[in-house]
């Protein structure tokens, strides 16, 4: 019983930090949405989220699985423990990273004009892609780093590194340079690389230098990839899912549009704060309780969390629901187009909040294979209801694909860790879950 009710201490003293950070940098991102729109207005606010999507997806490819290897390694004490590494899979994982970004970002510089004109029919975003590579580069590495920080146990750090010290950079620069200096759209995009500049500069500085043991196990880049990679398939891969509608939006129609979509994506996912934020705290815990065999404990943590989500969810969920007009006018009229797509949206994300632990589960316990095989999938299904239903339907199109595709992700691998792992990893009441 003292076992059982340190581990949800642990989660709730951990989320509560965690909130802190992310429930400020949830309040700026919906401020720098109001800001973007009602100063530049939809079709700039759609330029950036473009953007903004294109950053997350390329994170993924380059990366190669890397960030989410370092949240396990990083809680491996055959790795680091007690504030010193024991391999060198830092290092090794930034030549990688180097390389890996560096090769796309070249790229981008090179064919802006014509990824802007030809595949995004919108030459405003030519400027945006000027300074892409850089950004991606910088995001990169920002990327592992928080993602280090998370496996370390360092929650206050990765919490302030990841979800707020950029951004209120960000929104900062932005409401100065605004108000006091130009309108010129330039100065977003600038603005919001240079608030990634300085968050990655303080996080390596946190992670530099780095506490070796005298003799450390070197890992060669050929073993990371090959232990990184299956993770990419995995875990990263949902973020495709999510990431995916606002780009083929932004191919299929307008930016404005993009814009009002993204809106409507960001208030949807209010419903996922608690999953993300007890996220973090929960995935290490995983990763060092499966290292130690206490298999039995994996279950009891896992119950414990997805109650929890879903007592605290439920009335986000609702809230979102009945004030759902009522959000979308506060960013302005136009917003209503969107009114459909947030209600699918906001159903999808609440299923998805009940059930998200299910990429922790498998990525911390040795089952990244199996949920690539099950988002790979999902991400396939995901980009060709998009291809068929955005040009049709536009935004409620791009809300339908996404949102049947998480939860094709979710229920596929519930049923898996039910059957072959014997765990329940989503809540229902009035239903008792056994873990047997």
């Amino acid at each position: 019983m003292k076992i059982k009710d340190q581990h949800i201490f642990d989660l709730i003293k951990g989320g509560g930090i965690n909130f802190i950070f992310y429930g400020s940098n949830l309040l700026i991102v919906y401020l720098l949405a109001i800001v973007i729109a009602k100063y530049y207005g939809a079709d700039t606010y759609g330029r950036y989220s473009t953007i903004k999507s294109l950053v997350m997806i390329l994170i993924i490819i380059t990366t190669l699985g890397l960030n989410t290897l370092a949240i396990k390694l990083g809680s491996d004490n055959s790795h680091y423990s007690k504030g010193k590494f024991k391999s060198n899979f830092v290092k090794k994982s930034y030549v990688i990273l180097l390389f890996s970004s560096g090769i796309i970002s070249c790229f981008l510089f090179l064919f802006k004009k014509e990824i802007a004109i030809h595949v995004f029919d919108d030459i405003k975003l030519e400027q945006y892609l000027t300074f892409f590579p850089l950004i991606l580069v910088c995001a990169v590495f920002l990327n592992f780093n928080s993602n280090l920080f998370k496996g370390q146990k360092r929650v206050l750090l990765f919490s302030f590194i990841s979800s707020f010290l950029n951004n209120f950079i960000f929104i900062v620069a932005l409401l100065i340079i605004f108000n006091w200096f130009s309108e010129n759209e330039i100065y977003l995009i600038l603005s919001f690389l240079g608030s990634i500049i300085i968050a990655l500069v303080i996080s390596v500085f946190k992670v530099f230098p780095i506490k070796k043991e005298n003799i450390i196990d070197n890992i060669s880049i050929k073993k990371l990839i090959s232990l990184s990679y299956p993770m990419m398939l995995s875990s990263s891969m949902i973020y495709i899912v999510f990431s995916v509608d606002t780009l083929m939006l932004a191919f299929f129609d307008i930016s404005e549009n993009v814009g009002i979509y993204r809106v409507v994506t960001q208030i949807s996912t209010l419903n996922t704060i608690f999953l993300i934020v007890l996220g973090t705290v929960l995935g290490p815990k995983i990763a060092g309780l499966y290292f130690e065999g206490k298999k039995e404990e994996i279950k009891k943590v896992i119950a414990k969390g997805v109650k929890l989500i879903f007592i605290i969810t439920v009335p986000l969920f609702l809230g979102i629901l009945i004030f759902s007009e009522h959000l979308l006018l506060f960013f302005g009229t136009e917003y209503l187009k969107g009114y459909h797509a947030l209600i699918l949206l906001s159903t999808c994300q609440f299923l998805y909040a009940i059930s998200g632990f299910v990429d922790l589960i498998l990525n911390m316990t040795g089952k990244q294979k199996v949920f690539g095989k099950i988002t790979m999938i999902s991400a396939g299904v995901n980009l060709i209801m998009n291809v068929i239903l955005i040009p049709k339907y536009g935004i409620t199109g791009a809300a339908v694909a996404t949102s049947f595709s998480i939860l094709l992700t979710n229920i596929l691998a519930v049923l898996y860790i039910k059957k072959n792992m014997k765990i329940i990893a989503i809540y229902i009441p009035f239903i008792k879950n056994k873990l047997s």
